[in-house]
């Protein structure tokens, strides 16, 4: 009785692991081999086919996730370049005047006046006389432009053209400056002349002609340091 019983569990048993190492091991062509009747060497190839393709698809996963870290990396950089070439064009290196006579030359940013990039910041140096006329601009009040330029002048050798607006220009400026045992003795100390960088946008024409003027009083006779915008 017992044998009768067991006969057909077995084999149940034997088609239901056939079948389940079918599944488990298909051949490339489609077809499945199972245990039983694949051999060691075919169950090994296919276990390598089936380790390359999945090296493959990792490989191009990779790929596809390098690709949009590159690409998201050079998008930064495309700003950071597009930034830095605003600024370049907006802004102009010149020579700060420290309180203790010393000069550090910084790299000053100028708000663009002409509409839509258009112009760009130019540092211009020309010894006195410039031999030019400032004007107060009619489309842009409260900004100085360049009238007219001789055409042999210092300005004009310098390269200011008609037209550039005056950002910014050195001027002069004499204070007294004593000694502390001077001052506690009653002296009135010393004319001293410094020297420093005018912001000339919105200031008063007058006060602008003033301060271009006041470079007369340099007691080294130094170039006139002008920061101009200039249409493109």
């Amino acid at each position: 009785m017992t044998n009768i019983t067991a006969g057909p569990s077995i084999l149940f048993l034997l088609l239901l692991l056939s079948s389940c190492q079918s599944f488990l091991f298909p051949t490339s062509t489609g077809r499945h081999v199972s245990l039983i009747k694949a051999s060691p060497e075919d169950v090994a190839k296919e276990l390598r086919e089936q380790a390359e393709k999945l090296r493959e698809q990792v490989a191009a996963f990779q790929q596809e996730k390098d690709d949009v870290v590159e690409a998201e990396r050079q998008q930064e950089q495309d700003i950071r370049q597009e930034k830095q070439a605003v600024r370049n064009r907006y802004s102009a290196e010149v020579p700060i005047f420290k309180g203790d006579g010393s000069t550090v030359v910084e790299q000053i940013d100028f708000p663009p006046r002409f509409p839509n990039d258009t112009s760009r910041i130019k540092v211009i140096e020309a010894p006195l006389p410039l031999g030019m006329i400032l004007g107060e601009s009619e489309d842009m009040p409260g900004l100085t432009i360049v009238d007219e330029v001789a055409g042999d002048s210092n300005a004009a050798l310098a390269g200011v053209k008609i037209g550039d607006i005056v950002r910014a220009c050195t001027a002069c400026r004499a204070m007294m400056k004593a000694p502390t045992w001077q001052i506690l003795a009653g002296g009135i100390g010393r004319p001293e002349t410094s020297r420093f960088m005018y912001n000339i946008d919105g200031r008063p024409f007058e006060e602008v002609m003033e301060a271009v003027g006041s470079n007369r009083m340099d007691p080294q006779a130094r170039p006139v340091v002008l920061v101009i915008e200039r249409r493109d």
